[in-house]
């Protein structure tokens, strides 16, 4: 089994049409991945997604969305293979936002 482990942190900002972090190329096209979140000093619930792209420019396509709620995490998972995948935060209030894929094939 080959396994693909990314993490990325990110302080909350509020941009028009959200707030792309930087993509990820692996090494291998995954059949399983999950993106987890976590968030530090939230003062509501804010929402991100999981996009892939077949180049490191896109274009992109928004595989799941979902919320993260204050003090708490989540979870998207997807089934591939995507040879480039990144997190896009959709709102985001003051704090600090981490990010962790895991991807296995």
């Amino acid at each position: 089994m080959l396994e693909h482990d990314f993490s990325w942190t990110s302080i909350g900002t509020t941009v028009a049409g959200g707030v792309a972090l930087d993509a990820v190329q692996l090494p291998f096209p995954p059949t399983e991945s999950v993106l987890y979140a976590t968030a530090s000093t939230l003062a509501s619930t804010q929402s991100y997604s999981f996009q892939t792209g077949l180049a490191s420019t896109g274009p992109w396509v928004t595989e799941n969305s979902t919320t993260l709620p204050a003090a708490s995490a989540s979870r998207i998972r997807l089934t591939g293979p995507y040879p480039w995948m990144r997190p896009i935060l959709n709102s985001a209030s003051t704090g600090t936002y981490t990010f962790r894929l895991i991807a296995v094939r």
